[in-house]
C-alpha cells in the first residue's frame, strides 16, 4: 500500500525534531526487514537506554505494571506516573515517572537490570525500534512502519544476531502488546490522522479513564446506568465481571465506539429515546435562556444600554 508521500514526509519530520542529536536518521522499515540487535546483561551499553526518555503509558501497559507491582489503578498512578497528552492530539495520558536524578533513570532499572523486566512497556519492547501509524488521505486505511534508532551509546547494533522485525517484536513479546491495544490505538491513529480536532470535555475524560485506570471503568460499568444502556449478553458481563483481561479489552472496545462510532455495540432503543429528551430538554432550554436575554435587553432603554456600554452601573 502506498502511503500518502506528504503525509509521511512530515512524520519523519517530526521523528528527526525529537529525536536527540546522538541518533542516526531512521530509516522506514517493513515487517520483513532485517537486523542486527542484540541485548544482554554483560554488553557495555547494558541500562544506559533506559533513562533520560519519555514513555507514554498503554491501556495494556499499565494493567500489567500494576499487577507485576501489587498495586491498585489509583496508587499506580499516583505513585509512577504524571499527566501529559499524545503528541498531535488533545488526547491525556499518563507518562512513566522518571527519577529525579541527574540523568532522569527509570525507577524499575538497577545496575543488575530492570525489576519489572517479564511486564516492562511496550516503549522498551520495541527498541532499538519505534513504531507508527499512518493512514492515506484518498482510502482512509491504516498500515504501520518501524523506524530503527542507533543511538551512539548503543553497542547492540554491533551483535551478528539477525531478526526480522516481527521476529523481534515476537521475541520481546511487543506483538501481544500490540494486539491488546488494538483499539485503543485506532482510536489514538484517528485522532492523529484528524489533525488537533475538538473533542468535548467529557470525551477527554471518558478516553482518560479507559486509558489508565480500569478500576475507575469498572465502577462505571457496574454502579451507574451503563449497562441499562446497551445490549450486552449476560455471558458478556459474567466475564467482565470476573476476569480483569477481559474487562480491559471489552473497555478499550467500547472507547473506540463511544469515540468514534466503530465495533457492534449496540445501544438499547429507550436509552437512544432518552438521549434525544435529553438533548432536545437541553436545546429547548437554551434557546429559552435565549429569549430571554433578548426580551431583557429589547426592555431596557437606550440610557440604560449606553450606560451599561461606558462601564457604569
Amino acid at each position: 500500500m502506498d502511503f500518502d508521500q506528504r503525509e509521511f514526509e512530515k512524520k519523519m519530520k517530526d521523528v528527526r525534531e525529537k529525536l536527540q542529536e546522538s541518533v542516526v536518521v531512521p530509516e522506514q522499515l517493513k515487517r520483513t526487514d532485517r537486523m542486527k540487535f542484540r541485548c544482554y546483561p554483560g554488553i557495555g551499553c547494558f541500562t544506559k537506554c533506559c533513562s533520560g526518555i519519555r514513555i507514554n503509558l498503554t491501556p495494556y501497559d499499565i494493567f500489567r505494571l500494576k499487577n507485576s507491582l501489587g498495586l491498585s489503578a489509583h496508587d499506580f498512578l499516583m505513585k509512577h506516573t504524571v499527566p501529559g497528552s499524545i503528541d498531535g492530539t488533545p488526547l491525556p495520558v499518563v507518562i512513566l515517572k522518571m527519577q529525579d536524578d541527574e540523568i532522569k533513570s527509570c525507577p524499575f532499572v538497577t545496575p543488575e537490570g530492570c525489576t519489572v523486566y517479564s511486564d516492562r512497556p511496550v516503549t522498551c519492547r520495541y527498541y532499538p525500534l519505534g513504531m507508527a501509524l499512518m493512514k492515506t488521505h484518498n482510502k482512509g486505511t491504516g498500515e504501520d512502519f518501524f523506524i530503527k534508532i542507533k543511538e551512539d551509546h548503543c553497542l547492540g547494533h554491533n551483535e551478528t544476531k539477525e531478526w526480522t522485525i516481527d521476529e523481534w517484536r515476537a521475541d520481546q513479546e511487543s506483538d501481544l502488546y500490540d494486539e491488546m491495544n488494538n483499539d485503543w490505538m485506532e482510536v489514538v491513529l484517528k485522532a492523529k490522522t484528524l489533525g488537533f480536532v475538538e473533542f468535548g470535555q467529557k470525551s477527554l475524560d471518558l478516553f482518560f479513564m479507559v486509558s489508565s485506570n480500569l478500576d475507575m471503568f469498572r465502577d462505571f460499568v457496574f454502579n451507574s446506568k451503563f449497562l441499562e444502556s446497551y445490549e450486552i449478553g449476560p455471558e458478556v458481563i459474567e466475564k467482565i465481571r470476573e476476569d480483569e483481561l477481559e474487562l480491559l479489552k471489552f473497555s478499550l472496545k467500547w472507547l473506540r465506539f463511544t469515540m468514534f462510532g466503530e465495533g457492534d455495540f449496540m445501544v438499547r432503543e429507550d436509552a437512544k429515546n432518552q438521549a434525544r429528551e435529553r438533548l432536545l430538554a437541553a436545546k429547548e432550554a437554551s434557546l429559552k435562556e435565549r429569549r430571554e436575554r433578548e426580551e431583557k435587553l429589547l426592555s431596557k432603554t437606550p440610557e440604560e444600554v449606553l450606560k451599561e456600554a461606558d462601564g457604569e452601573e
